[in-house]
C-alpha cells in the first residue's frame, strides 16, 4: 500500500456453520442505510475470487458473509482492521457461479442478505464463454442526463445485466473529490455496482485530486485495482495502469492523463511485455484520451490524444489489439477497421475495410485468428455518458458519429465481438461486429424482444466463410438445454420461425454450421415468449375405443366419418402383459402386429400450438383427422408390419406438432393411434396419450417490445443467471415415417418443458423436417 492510505483489507476464507442461524435472521432484513456511506461494490472479480468494498460513515469492523443462495450465506471473511473503508476478498470460489453476500459492520448487517446482492464469478481464463460489459465514459455529472443514460441501458438489457463496467474516466465532476465520488458515481450506480464489477481508467477530472506517481487521492482510495497481476496479466506495480483477464479476453487499462506516455516510459514498456505474454483470443485496451476523435475534443491538436496515438498505438496494433475504447470527448464515435493511422493530422489512410461492419448490413469486419499484429482494430469513443455532448466535422477514420448521450454494451462470445450504442432515449443507433476466422453472428432475435406465441419471428444471422447449410435451435432456459427448429436449411441469413407455445423470459436462438457444429452463435441476451393459453384436450387416463381382433382395417379407420360406435372402449392405460393396465385388451398368441385406438375431441377456438405425449410399447403412429402427425418406432405403417425398434416399458415420446398445414378443424376432431408390437412373442403392449392445445391469449402482447426489470429506483433491473455456452445442446434423431394419409408434420423433444410450434398463415408453404425424440 506504500503508506498512501489506511485500508481495512481481509484475505482468506472460513466457513463457520455456527453462524448460519444468525445469517438466516439477518437475510430477511432491509438494507441499513444509516452509517453506510458507499457501496457495497465489487472489484477484481476473477474465476475464483472477488473483492467486496464498502465505506461506513464512522470507523467500524467489517465482515462479508456469502453463499450460493441468499438464505444460505455459510461462508464468512472477517476484516482484521477497524476503519471506514472495508475491502474484503472472497477466495476459493467456483468459476462462472453466482454467489450472494451480505456486508456486516460492527456486527450489524448494513447491506445485502437478499437476491439483489450477488457476484457472478468469471469463467475460467481462456474459456470461450459469453461476456457482457457496460462501456461508459464521462458520466459523473449527477444530473438527469447521467440518470437517463443509466436507465436506458438497464431497460435495454433487462434481466441480462452486464458483469463488467468498463469506465473510461471522468466519473466524478468537477475535481474527483470524495464527496463528488460519493454523490456522482457511487450513489447513481449503487444498484448496478453491487453486482457488476467496475474496472476504471483515470480521467483528467479525477486527476485534479489524484496523483498517479504516489497513487494517492480520492480515485486511488475508492478503487482496488490489480497492481500485482492479481486478476491475470503482467504485474504493473501500480494502480494507475493494469491489465486483467476475463474468459478469453485480455483487457489493458492505461493512464493517459498523468503517467508518462513516451515509448520508453514505464507504462508503455510494461504494456509491450504484457501484450507479448498474453495468449488471450481477444485483446481490448482503453484509457481516457482517445487516439481518434472530433467531438468536444480534437485528437489532432491536443497533446494526450496525439501522444497516445503516436506512441501507444504502434505497440498495441503490433500486439494484435482488437478494440480500443476511450472517453474524454463527449460524443459517440465508431471507426472502420483500422491499422497504422498514426500521423497527425489523421487521414483515412489507415482504413483496412470500408464496409459498415454490421451483420444486417455489409457484414461483420473479419480478422484471421491467432492474434497476429497489424490486422486491424476498432476504435470507439464513449464519452457521452452524462457530460454535455458536442461534435466537430466527422473524423476521417470514423464510420459513425453521434453527439447524443448514451453508453455501449460490449458482448464477446467465442470468436465474435459485438458492440452496440444505446442512446439515452433507448434507441440503438449503431452496432458493429468483428469476427475472427470463420464464424456466425445472430442479430435477431438478440435480446429484449417480446415474441408472441403463434406469431412469426424472423431469425437473422450473418456468416463468414463457406457455410452452405445451417441448423437452428432454441432454448427457454438461458441455453442450458436446446430444442431443434430446423436441422439443415440453406444459409440464406434469414429464417421465419413459428414462435412455440411456451411462456419464458429466458429465450435464446442458436445458429450453427451443419458441416461443423463448433461454428455457431447464439443470441447475446434473452427474449420473452408470451401470449399462449394451455388447453387440455385429452388427458392421460382418458376413455378410448379400440380394435384388437387382428384385422387389417386399411386406411378408412383413421379418416373423419369412420363409424367406430361398435368398438369396445375403456380408460387408459390400455394394453396387456404388465399388470398396470386400466383396460386389458386381447393378448393373442402369437401377438397381432398392430392394435387400433380411436376417440374424438372438440375444438372451439383458434389453436396456435399442440403437444402430444404418447405412452407406447413398442411402436405407435398418430393421425389427426386422417393426417399423420407423429410416429415412434413405426417406420412401416402397414398393419402387418412390426415395430421398427423395441421400447422400454411405458416409454413416452413427446411431439411438438407443426400446424402448417393444420390438421385440426373447428368442431369435432378424430384422433387415431396404431400401436405396434415388436414381434409375435413380445410379452406386453401399452398405450396412453395426452394432447395439449395452445390457444392465443385474449390480448396478446405485440412483437418487438423490450423487457424491463424492477430493481430499486432504476428503470431497468432484474438479475441474470450465468448462461452456458451453446456447445452442450443435445442433438435429435430424425425419423422417416411414411407420408400416409396427409404426411407427417411433427416435432418431438425430450422430457419436462412444454414446447411446441405455433401456426402462422404466412408459413403454410414452409417445408418442415420431422424430428423425433423419445424419453423413457
Amino acid at each position: 500500500m506504500s503508506g498512501r492510505r489506511a485500508r481495512s483489507r481481509a484475505r482468506g476464507r472460513v466457513a463457520p456453520g455456527a453462524i448460519l442461524a444468525a445469517i438466516l435472521a439477518l437475510a430477511c432484513a432491509e438494507e441499513v442505510s444509516a452509517g453506510l456511506d458507499r457501496g457495497p461494490y465489487l472489484h477484481q472479480t476473477t474465476a475464483t475470487s472477488t473483492i467486496v468494498v464498502w465505506r461506513t460513515a464512522d470507523d467500524s469492523t467489517g465482515e462479508v458473509r456469502f453463499g450460493t443462495a441468499p438464505e444460505l450465506l455459510d461462508g464468512s471473511v472477517v476484516s482484521g482492521v477497524v476503519g471506514r473503508q472495508h475491502e474484503v476478498k472472497l477466495s476459493g470460489l467456483q468459476p462462472a457461479t453466482r454467489y450472494y453476500y451480505a456486508v456486516i459492520s460492527d456486527g450489524a448487517m448494513v447491506a445485502g442478505g437478499d437476491a439483489k446482492h450477488y457476484v457472478d464469478t468469471a469463467p475460467p481464463t481462456g474459456e470461450r464463454a459469453k461476456i457482457r460489459a457496460w462501456v461508459l465514459g464521462d458520466s459523473g455529472t449527477g444530473n438527469q442526463n447521467q440518470a437517463n443514460v443509466r436507465d436506458a441501458m438497464l431497460t435495454h438489457v433487462g434481466r441480462d445485466r452486464p458483469s463488467l463496467l468498463l469506465h473510461m474516466g471522468d466519473m466524478a465532476y468537477s475535481n474527483g473529490t470524495n464527496a463528488e465520488f460519493t454523490d456522482k458515481f457511487f450513489a447513481p450506480y449503487r444498484e448496478i455496482l453491487r453486482n457488476t464489477t467496475v474496472w476504471p481508467a483515470l480521467g483528467n477530472h479525477e486527476g485534479s485530486s489524484a496523483d498517479s506517481a504516489t497513487q494517492t487521492g480520492p480515485y486511488y482510495t475508492a478503487y482496488v485495482l490489480p497492481s500485482a497481476g492479481e486478476a491475470g496479466g503482467l504485474a504493473s506495480g501500480t494502480e494507475a495502469y493494469y491489465s486483467f483477464d476475463y474468459g478469453n479476453v485480455h483487457f489493458i487499462v492505461l493512464d493517459s492523463h498523468e503517467s508518462p506516455r513516451e515509448p520508453d516510459g514505464a507504462m508503455l514498456q510494461w504494456m509491450a511485455i504484457d501484450l507479448a505474454t498474453t495468449s488471450a483470443e481477444w485483446v481490448i485496451a482503453y484509457w481516457h484520451h482517445p487516439p481518434y476523435t472530433k467531438g468536444t475534443h480534437d485528437s489532432d491538436t491536443e497533446t494526450q490524444h496525439i501522444e497516445m496515438r503516436e506512441n501507444a498505438l504502434p505497440i498495441l496494433e503490433a500486439g494484435g489489439v482488437d478494440l480500443v475504447l476511450g472517453g474524454h470527448s463527449h460524443i459517440y464515435e465508431r471507426s472502420y477497421l483500422v491499422d497504422g493511422g498514426y500521423e497527425t493530422p489523421t487521414t483515412d489512410a489507415g482504413i483496412l475495410s470500408m464496409i459498415d461492419g454490421r451483420a444486417d448490413g455489409d457484414g461483420p469486419y473479419v480478422k484471421p485468428p491467432g492474434g497476429l499484429g497489424h490486422l486491424g482494430a476498432l476504435y470507439v469513443v464513449a464519452g457521452h455518458g452524462g457530460a454535455t455532448v458536442g461534435s466537430l466535422p466527422q473524423h476521417p477514420l470514423m464510420y459513425f458519429a453521434e453527439a447524443q448521450h448514451g453508453s455501449c454494451i460490449l458482448d464477446v462470445h467465442q470468436n465474435r465481438l459485438t458492440l452496440i450504442n444505446i442512446r439515452d432515449d433507448g434507441e440503438v443507433s449503431d452496432h458493429v461486429t468483428l469476427i475472427k476466422g470463420q464464424g456466425i453472428e445472430i442479430f435477431a432475435p438478440n435480446g429484449g424482444e417480446a415474441l408472441t406465441v403463434g406469431g412469426v419471428a424472423e431469425i437473422g444471422w450473418a456468416t463468414v466463410g463457406p457455410i452452405a447449410e445451417v441448423g437452428l435451435d432454441y432454448s427457454i432456459d438461458d441455453g442450458l438445454t436446446w430444442m431443434p427448429i430446423a436441422d439443415a436449411v440453406p444459409n440464406t441469413g434469414v429464417y421465419p420461425w413459428l414462435v412455440p407455445p411456451v411462456d419464458t423470459a429466458k429465450g435464446l436462438v442458436r445458429v450453427k454450421a451443419v458441416s461443423d457444429p463448433t461454428i455457431y452463435d447464439e443470441s447475446n441476451a434473452s427474449f420473452v415468449v408470451e401470449g399462449g393459453v394451455e388447453i387440455g384436450a385429452i388427458d392421460f387416463g382418458a376413455e378410448w375405443s379400440y380394435h384388437d381382433q387382428g384385422v387389417d382395417l386399411g386406411d378408412a379407420w383413421r379418416m373423419p366419418g369412420y363409424d367406430f360406435k361398435e368398438w369396445p372402449s375403456g380408460p387408459a392405460q390400455l394394453g396387456y402383459g404388465e399388470g398396470d393396465e386400466a383396460t386389458a385388451i386381447l393378448d393373442a398368441d402369437p401377438n397381432y402386429p398392430s392394435a387400433y385406438f380411436l376417440r374424438t375431441f372438440d375444438v372451439d377456438q383458434e389453436i396456435v400450438g399442440a403437444t402430444l405425449e404418447v405412452l407406447h410399447d413398442d411402436g405407435a403412429a398418430v393421425w389427426l383427422n386422417g393426417q399423420l402427425v407423429a410416429s415412434v418406432n413405426a417406420d412401416d405403417l402397414a398393419y402387418d408390419a412390426w415395430a421398427s425398434a423395441q421400447s422400454d416399458d411405458n416409454a413416452v415420446a413427446v411431439f411438438d406438432l407443426a400446424l402448417a398445414p393444420n390438421p385440426l378443424v373447428m368442431g369435432t376432431n378424430v384422433i387415431g393411434v396404431m400401436v405396434k408390437q415388436v414381434s409375435g412373442d413380445s410379452s406386453d403392449l401399452s398405450f396412453d396419450l395426452k394432447l395439449t392445445l395452445i390457444a392465443p391469449a385474449v390480448e396478446p402482447e405485440t412483437t418487438g417490445g423490450e423487457t424491463e426489470g424492477g430493481e430499486g429506483t432504476t428503470a431497468g433491473g432484474g438479475s441474470s443467471g450465468t448462461a452456458s455456452g451453446g456447445s452442450t445442446g443435445a442433438s435429435s434423431a430424425t425419423g422417416t415415417a411414411g407420408d400416409d394419409g396427409g404426411g407427417c408434420a411433427c416435432r418431438s423433444r425430450e422430457g419436462g418443458e412444454r414446447l411446441g410450434l405455433g401456426i402462422g398463415a404466412s408459413l403454410l408453404v414452409l417445408l418442415r423436417r420431422r424430428r423425433r425424440r423419445v424419453r423413457a
